[in-house]
């Protein structure tokens, strides 16, 4: 009975702690340029804060909530929160507007 206990007691504590992980793969400060060729910086940090630059000077604070394949970013420095579909593939970031007005980032590479 004991040995069965301490499986399941196992078993449980290993789906939690797997449950607690972090599967946030935007961590990290990934560099590139809008579709227009804008050089542009976002630093996705744990707690869901985001911080911007671009090669004008402009920098921005706020935060940031993955959904599916969604991130939705909220800026100071924007009058309103931004919806991009996201996808890192091949090391590389990938963040297209879901609408007509944003820009696209393609092929944002992550600072070691």
């Amino acid at each position: 009975m004991k040995k069965i206990l301490s499986v399941l007691v196992l078993a449980v504590s290993v789906i939690f702690l797997t449950a607690c992980g972090s599967k946030n793969k935007l961590i990290g400060t990934w560099e590139g340029a809008t579709q227009d060729g804008l050089k542009t910086t976002f630093t996705f940090e744990k707690k869901d804060v985001v911080k911007y630059e671009n090669e004008y000077g402009f920098k921005g604070e706020g935060t940031y909530k993955i959904e599916d394949d969604k991130v939705t970013i909220t800026l100071d420095i924007w009058q309103e929160k931004k919806v991009y579909k996201f996808e890192i593939k091949d090391k590389k970031l990938y963040l297209t507007a879901t609408d007509q007005y944003s820009p696209s980032y393609k092929g944002m590479t992550k600072k070691k």
